[in-house]
């Protein structure tokens, strides 16, 4: 087998592995809770048992075994749900930091046996750098911080191929037994968490080959084959059930495509994953980077070959050399001799070692350009082969070793350019620009919302009809069902000839369930609601009390009921001016809902801060004409915030002429600020305009059309 390389006295201690794994620990903790937990996610805590799902492991384990409900098998979701019991002993079982940190353990021990691994093949100096590119690597941070099985995966695959290796390094018999378990049962536990693990098997088995080829046929030899090739079958004995399932399913469900389609574009894309994925940089800073990131690859996979030919080139040369010499009697040459046997031995191995890396790499990519032939979705998301990016940033590591062996500074050179592109890339990561699924906002949003209204009970609809995950996840734990119901009404696709028999009528339930206000979450619309019927037909119906935009989720709100014969109870930033504004209006009370904003929103609507107001208009008298509320948000240098105006308000419903006398009317908007305003505490004030006599020329009201405001609470504002 290869030939170990020897270390170097100079690094026996162990502080390099340990930063490195601290680095490891860092950017896998590193702002763990910044992304809110998205649709998939609560699909992996449905799985998992999670309050509110509680799904039981009896279920769990064979309905995930079939792949039909689910797609991914059942080891990861039993994983996560040991976790979460054990996390429940301390009260952390609700903690999205708690239960991602998971993964993020997970992570680090993946760069621990990337370090034990690559040591056994090429080295400590090797071993420290591709230690150090998959601590920082981006995409297996990034899927470290998610409660998905994409990054348990790629542990288990790692040190199932460190235990191959081991097991064949081993000499006596029981040890190697032993790493022989580990392979197995870690290739068992990759395979029965995520299918495409599969695709690393027939490299693992070609490299058990290969060693037994390159090695002497001595008994020995063919003892660790035989038992290699046993623990092979076992393993593909122990997945065929799952295997075959997963065959049925591929065959019934998936839409086939064509051999090696779109090859080089793909190749490109998924070098791009495991290197500087999601950067942003300029084309040619990018065309750059990946450049020499590639050169590196292939000088890590290539070298030792050329390095052959250079070698043979130059032994030619010598050969004539030492013909010549000895016809003139000369007898020099013995080191030479010497040299290029070591020089060959070096080759050897090193060339083993590339081959390697071109097996564990070019296989998984082969097959799957093979299987888009009867599927054409094997690349079609970046986390489908994450499995892949360790051993390709092991060839970019193993590039820079060759490139120090012909000059020292061109490896440190290319190293450091290596961590550096890497690393750039991180900070990108904890920034609005690539949240998910911002469910947890959403949740946020309403569950304050809710706490201030006290007397008005709420409903949320999660649509389509299978997002209600993520909404159960926030909101389940702060309300029982009765007290705030989560509906998922619709999951087929709709159409406008819909609404009478499909769409109305569960809507016009939550009415009669008594819910004063609806909560319209949207996300996940394509190919069932396109044309956002339902949200259409709301505002058709209902007034919309607010709209916010969390990333990949809009929420909108709906007032199932307007009027009342009194103030109901509030809590919260209240005012009651008790002050006529108009003629039969009185504003009865108001509320700054949203007392504490930032003046730069980058959650709910993004980019600038909102303050939500609900004021409550008592109808005094007969109200002659038709008016508008006004508000402002100031101080004493001028006006820093206004009325935002938006389509299916209250007065575009029911207009003021038309409001019953002697009742409370609900009426609520949001006031958008300048994303200038400086920090400080500010003034609301409302008023009352005629909508009637206002042309659409009007610059500013005049005070026939404009009352005078009245204070109606404070706000304050942060950067």
């Amino acid at each position: 087998m290869i030939k170990m390389a020897m270390n170097d006295g100079r690094l026996k201690y162990p502080l390099p592995e340990i930063l490195i794994l601290l680095v490891a620990t860092v950017s896998r903790f590193w702002r763990l809770d910044y992304h809110s937990f998205w649709f998939d996610e609560a699909v992996s805590l449905k799985w998992a048992g999670a309050y509110p799902f509680n799904t039981g492991l009896d279920y769990t384990i064979p309905t995930t075994f079939q792949l039909v409900e689910e797609k991914h098998p059942p080891v990861y979701y039993t994983l996560l749900y040991f976790w979460r019991e054990g996390l429940s002993l301390v009260g952390w079982e609700q903690s999205d930091i708690a239960l991602r940190s998971l993964g993020a353990l997970l992570g680090v021990v993946t760069v621990l046996g990337v370090i034990l691994l690559t040591k056994q093949i090429c080295g400590r100096p090797v071993a420290l750098l591709t230690g150090l590119l998959v601590a920082l690597s981006p995409v297996l941070i990034w899927y470290s911080q998610e409660l998905r099985m994409f990054q348990p995966a790629v542990t288990f695959i790692v040190w199932a191929f460190y235990g191959l290796v081991m097991a064949w390094q081993a000499r006596s018999i029981w040890p190697r037994w032993l790493w022989w378990l580990l392979t197995l049962l870690c290739f068992e536990l990759a395979l029965y968490s995520y299918l495409f693990s599969a695709f690393m098997l027939p490299g693992a088995g070609l490299a058990l080959l290969l060693w037994f080829l390159w090695g002497e046929r001595r008994p020995r030899a063919w003892q660790k084959f035989a038992e290699g090739v046993l623990t092979f079958l076992l393993i593909g004995l122990l997945f065929l059930p799952l295997a075959r399932n997963a065959w049925l399913v591929n065959g019934n469900e998936s839409t086939p495509g064509y051999l090696f389609g779109h090859f080089w574009e793909t190749i490109r894309h998924q070098f791009k994953i495991a290197t500087i994925w999601r950067e942003k940089w300029p084309d040619p800073l990018d065309d750059v980077a990946l450049c020499i990131l590639a050169f590196l690859f292939l000088m890590g996979l290539l070298w030792p070959f050329i390095r052959l030919f250079n070698q043979w080139l130059l032994s030619n040369k010598i050969g004539d050399s030492a013909f010549s010499n000895h016809q003139h009697g000369h007898h020099h040459l013995s080191n030479t001799a010497n040299d290029q046997r070591d020089v060959f031995i070096d080759w050897l191995n090193n060339r083993q070692r590339a081959i390697l890396l071109v097996v564990w790499i070019g296989v998984p990519l082969l097959l799957g350009n093979l299987l888009l032939a009867s599927n054409d979705a094997v690349f079609k998301e970046d986390r489908y082969h994450i499995y892949l990016v360790p051993f390709v940033l092991w060839a970019i590591a193993f590039g820079c070793h060759h490139l120090t062996r012909i000059r020292l500074w061109l490896g440190w050179t290319a190293g450091t350019v290596s961590i550096l592109a890497l690393l750039l890339v991180l900070p990108r990561f904890w920034t609005p620009s690539l949240l998910r699924e911002d469910w947890r906002s959403a949740a946020q949003y309403i569950h304050h919302y809710q706490q201030l209204s006290p007397e008005l009970p709420s409903a949320s609809v999660t649509h389509i009809n299978y997002t209600h995950l993520a909404m159960d996840w926030y909101l389940q734990p702060h309300y029982a069902f009765e007290d705030f119901p989560i509906f998922g009404l619709f999951g087929d696709p709709l159409t406008s000839n819909m609404i009478d028999d499909v769409i109305a009528p569960p809507l016009m339930g939550i009415v009669e369930y008594g819910s004063h206000t609806l909560w319209l979450t949207q996300s996940h619309l394509e190919g069932v609601d396109d044309d956002r019927i339902v949200e259409g037909w709301l505002r058709h119906t209902f007034p919309v009390v607010t709209e916010q935009y969390p990333t990949g989720v809009k929420v909108t709100g709906f007032a199932l009921q307007s009027f009342y014969n009194e103030v109901p109870q509030l809590s919260g930033n209240i005012e009651y001016p008790q002050v006529e504004l108009a003629p039969g209006l009185t504003l009865a009370a108001c509320e700054v809902m949203t007392p504490n904003v930032r003046s730069l929103d980058e959650r709910l609507h993004p980019p600038n801060g909102w303050v939500h107001l609900r004021l409550w208009w008592h109808v005094t008298g007969k109200i002659p004409s038709n008016y508008e509320a006004t508000a402002h948000v100031i101080n004493a240098t001028g006006i820093w915030g206004k009325r935002l105006e938006r389509e299916g308000e209250m007065v575009s419903h029911l207009p003021t002429s038309g409001w019953p006398l002697d009742q409370i009317v609900r009426d609520e908007f949001d006031v958008n600020l300048n994303p200038l305003i400086p920090s400080g505490e500010y003034l609301v004030v409302v008023g009352m305009k005629n909508v009637d006599k206002q042309t659409p020329s009007t610059e500013t009201q005049s005070s026939e059309t404009q009352s005078s405001e009245t204070p109606c609470g404070t706000v304050l504002v942060t950067q």
